[in-house]
C-alpha cells in the first residue's frame, strides 16, 4: 500500500502538476484512509470495495469532519483509484461511482460594495508599512486573485501601464487578470516609493513584489494577518481573509454585469461549476432591484 500511495504522489506532483497545498492535503487524506483500512484490518488495496469506501466516509462524517472536508477525501479516493486501475496496478476501480454531495453548503462571505469600499480606502493608514498594506488590498479586491498567487507575483508579471497581471494559479497554470486604476496607482506608489526601502538593509535581490518588513518576501499567512488587522482596525467587528476579498471580487462582478464565463477566467477556476456557487449570492439584490423598479412587483 505504501508503495501506491508514493506513486500515486509522484504522479500528482510530476505529472498532474498539483500545487503544493492540495498534494499537502491528499496526503492526510490517503493518511486517515490508511489508518481505517488498518482498523478494519484490510492489509490488500484489491480487497477494498466500494461498501469499504463508504464506510470510511461515513465514518469520517461521525468523526466530526465538516462536509467539504469529507468531500474533498472522496475527490481524493476518486482520483488515487483512478490512478491505481489507469497503471494497472488495480484490476477494477471501487471509487467509479463514489460521491459525497455537498448539501447544505454555507455560501462564502463577502463584503458588500460599501464596506469594500470604505475598507480598500481605509486601509493602510501605519506610516511605515501603509503602502504596502494598502496595494494587498486593493490588488486583492481589483483582481480576485488567491493569496498564494498574490506572494508570488514579480515586478515582470505587472504591467502597470495597462493593469494587466500574469498570475501563476494552481497546477502552475497561468492566467492574466486585471486591475483598475485605483489597485494599479496603490501598486506604483508602493513599488517606487517604499519597495525600495525595504530592500535597502538586506541581500534579498529578487523581484517578489510584495516584501516584509525586513525586506523578504510575504508568505500567505502574513498577509492574512495584515488583511484581517486592517479590516479590525477600521470595522472593529469580525474576520476578513485574502478569500473574503476573492468571494468579494466575484460576487460584486456578477451583480454589475459579468458574465460567468467571464468570472470564471478572472477567478482561474478549471470548472464553470465552481464559479456558479457565487450566482445565487446576486440574486437578493436582484430580487430587490425587482421589486423596486416593477410596477406591479
Amino acid at each position: 500500500m505504501d508503495d501506491s500511495i508514493d506513486s500515486f504522489f509522484m504522479y500528482l506532483r510530476d505529472l498532474r502538476n498539483l500545487s503544493a497545498n492540495t498534494v499537502e492535503a491528499y496526503r492526510r487524506d490517503l493518511t486517515h484512509f490508511s489508518d481505517f483500512l488498518e482498523r478494519a484490518g484490510i492489509e490488500d488495496l484489491s480487497l477494498v470495495d466500494h461498501r469499504t469506501l463508504r464506510s470510511f466516509l461515513a465514518n469520517q462524517q461521525t468523526r466530526g469532519y465538516s462536509r467539504s472536508t469529507v468531500a474533498r477525501r472522496c475527490a481524493c479516493l476518486r482520483a488515487f483509484f483512478n490512478y491505481l486501475e489507469d497503471s494497472g496496478r488495480l484490476a477494477s476501480n471501487p471509487a467509479a461511482t463514489l460521491a459525497f454531495p455537498l448539501k447544505g453548503r454555507k455560501p462564502p462571505r463577502f463584503l458588500t460594495e460599501v464596506e469594500a469600499q470604505r475598507f480598500a480606502d481605509g486601509a493602510g493608514k501605519s506610516p511605515e508599512l501603509g503602502q504596502r498594506d494598502r496595494a494587498i488590498i486593493e490588488v486583492l479586491y481589483a483582481t480576485g486573485i488567491r493569496v498564494g498567487e498574490l506572494c508570488g507575483l514579480k515586478l515582470s508579471d505587472v504591467d502597470l501601464g495597462t493593469g494587466l497581471i500574469r498570475v501563476t494559479g494552481k497546477g502552475d497554470r497561468e492566467r492574466v487578470v486585471l486591475a483598475g486604476k485605483t489597485a494599479i496607482a496603490a501598486l506604483e506608489e508602493y513599488t517606487r516609493d517604499l519597495r525600495p526601502e525595504l530592500m535597502r538593509d538586506v541581500a534579498y535581490t529578487g523581484d517578489v513584489v510584495f516584501l516584509g518588513k525586513r525586506g523578504k518576501p510575504l508568505n500567505p499567512r502574513e498577509v492574512r494577518r495584515i488583511v484581517d488587522r486592517e479590516f479590525e482596525a477600521l470595522a472593529g467587528a469580525g474576520k476578513v481573509s485574502p478569500h473574503t476579498l476573492r468571494h468579494t471580487f466575484a460576487t460584486h462582478m456578477l451583480a454589475h454585469g459579468a458574465d460567468l464565463r467571464s468570472v470564471q477566467e478572472l477567478l482561474g477556476h478549471r470548472n464553470v461549476a465552481t464559479t456558479q456557487i457565487y450566482t445565487h449570492l446576486t440574486r437578493a439584490d436582484i430580487r430587490r432591484a425587482y421589486d423596486r423598479s416593477h410596477p406591479r412587483a
